[in-house]
Formats: C-alpha cells, sequence, structure tokens
C-alpha cells in the first residue's frame, strides 16, 4: 500500500466520522505508516488496527505485536491470530467482543453485532468497528 493510498484509507474514515479522537486517528495513521509495507499487512490487519488505536492501552498492545512480527520477520498474521485465542481467554465484558471481531477481521469473515446485551461502550466500538471495516473495504476493493 503506498502513501497515497494510505492516506485515502484515512480521508474515507475521516469523511464518514469514524475517529473518536485526535488521538485515535494519529494512532491508526502511525501504525499504517509503519506497518503497511510489511508482508503480513493486509485489509484485515488494517481494520484490526482500527480497532486498537481507540485508546493508548491497546495501541500498546498491538505495537509490540507488530514489533514482535516485523522483527521476527513474520510473512503473516497467524501468530496474532494465536495471541488472539489467548487474549479471548482472558477478556471481561464486550472485551471478548471485540477481540472477536478483530479475530473474524484476520480471517477475511464477516462480524455481526453479538444478540447479547452489550454495555453501550462496547456496543458503540463494535458498530463504529463495523463501519470502518466497511470503509475499509471499499478502500482496499479499489486499489
Amino acid at each position: 500500500m503506498n502513501h497515497h493510498d494510505l492516506s485515502r484509507c484515512i480521508k474515507e474514515l475521516d469523511r464518514r466520522k469514524l475517529f473518536v479522537s485526535s488521538d485515535h486517528r494519529q494512532f491508526f495513521s502511525d501504525l499504517l505508516n509503519c506497518y503497511s509495507d510489511y508482508p503480513f499487512f493486509h485489509k484485515g490487519l488494517c481494520k484490526c488496527m482500527y480497532l486498537s488505536c481507540w485508546d493508548m492501552e491497546h495501541y500498546a498492545i498491538m505495537l509490540d505485536i507488530l514489533n514482535d512480527m516485523s522483527i521476527g520477520g513474520s510473512r503473516d498474521t497467524s501468530e496474532m491470530s494465536d495471541n488472539g485465542v489467548a487474549m479471548e481467554h482472558d477478556a471481561e465484558g464486550y472485551e471478548k467482543y471485540v477481540i472477536q471481531m478483530s479475530a473474524a477481521f484476520l480471517e477475511n469473515r464477516d462480524y455481526r453485532m453479538p444478540d447479547e446485551e452489550i454495555e453501550e461502550e462496547g456496543e458503540r466500538i463494535i458498530r463504529m468497528g463495523l463501519a470502518a471495516s466497511r470503509a475499509i473495504d471499499e478502500v482496499f476493493d479499489s486499489l
């Protein structure tokens, strides 16, 4: 993905008002700029990057994983999927659903809003994540 394509992705998410803060936008932009040239980068990972950038804690986790993958010469996201299985086991509340959504994104599977009652913040994250997923699909599919 070249620099122009990266900016198209960010502009499309901006246009749809899918960044919750300037930090969210900046963290996402930083991850795209740093890791989009690696062989493990794909649109599913791009979607996970969007989700991880909601706050500093999850951004730092994603950054650690991506650093390990780049240093280790990873060519795909299977290592990240394995980490997600472990994280889902330990997750509480709506985080479990966000991790499930991330796993679906990495495996290029559809994800739907869970039927269970979810905290308002969790529902917001999942709805915005699904909207961002559609936007990212449109940008990648047009390349």
